[in-house]
């Protein structure tokens, strides 16, 4: 008999979560979402049980509030006695500011929730993945994991978690337990589309440096997630797989000093 496995989505009620919450439906599993908006975390659940999830389910999670991923934790373990997969899809972004301009409150802001609740969630689940000998995690990593961004905050964060996951892979792997990242390209998410509606992202810019011409969808990522979390990676661990259309290849080559005729 096989069993239905179990998926935990943090920042599941919008954007990359969501994909992710829905990828992992349409394949059978149980789905935790954890999510400040609980309101929308229970229409992303409603949507998961129409798509073939074996159960959704939403929990409160604010991630700047460690007795909140306690309490996470703790109802996602009495819903269901084991979790297979972790998706770290839950954090905050941050708008270009010049180094000198930026609050030291909003940088604060940026690491308590992208890599100090990440951090927490990694210890919660990551203690009882160990003890049942198997599982995958996956954190969200970004373009300014490798390139320089005018988001002093947001992008030594991203920088921090790919650390984070090569840690974690080389400690938790003799226990059975896998650990990767993706690191998304400019993801047409409703936060995304919002910075372009107000014109604080220029997606020409984006498209111009794309090998392939258009923006990553949440759903490209989300089968990225899948993919990592799937027994088809099983000797995949440690690694931050870009999901980007080519903007890292791409920026760099139109960069050189030299272009071809």
């Amino acid at each position: 008999m096989t069993l239905t496995k179990t998926a935990v989505v943090t920042g599941g009620a919008s954007g990359i979560g969501e994909a992710s919450v829905m990828r992992f439906a349409r394949a059978g599993w149980n789905i935790v979402i954890g999510d400040i908006n609980e309101r929308g975390g229970e229409t992303a659940a409603e949507a998961a049980r129409e798509a073939g999830a074996a159960s959704a389910s939403v929990l409160p999670l604010d991630l700047g509030e460690e007795a909140s991923v306690t309490a996470f934790t703790t109802g996602a373990y009495e819903q269901h006695a084991r979790v297979d997969a972790v998706v770290n899809s839950g954090g905050i972004l941050q708008n270009g500011i010049r180094f000198t301009d930026m609050p030291v409150e909003e940088f604060d802001t940026v690491w308590r929730i992208n890599v100090r609740g990440t951090l927490l969630i990694n210890q919660a689940f990551g203690r009882r993945m160990m003890a049942a000998g198997s599982g995958s995690i996956i954190n969200m990593c970004s373009l300014t994991t490798y390139r320089a961004s005018p988001q002093p905050a947001y992008a030594p964060a991203k920088v921090a978690l790919k650390s984070m996951t090569e840690t974690m892979a080389a400690d938790f792997g003799p226990s059975g337990v896998r650990v990767n990242a993706v690191a998304p390209g400019y993801t047409r998410t409703p936060a995304m589309q919002a910075r372009i509606d107000a014109g604080v992202r220029d997606p020409q810019a984006i498209l111009d440096k794309s090998a392939i011409k258009r923006l990553v969808e949440p759903t490209d990522v989300a089968e990225a997630v899948f993919f990592l979390c799937s027994d088809a990676a099983s000797a995949i661990t440690g690694v931050v797989l870009p999901v980007d259309c080519g903007w890292l290849a791409t920026s760099a080559y139109t960069s050189y000093a030299s272009q071809p005729e």
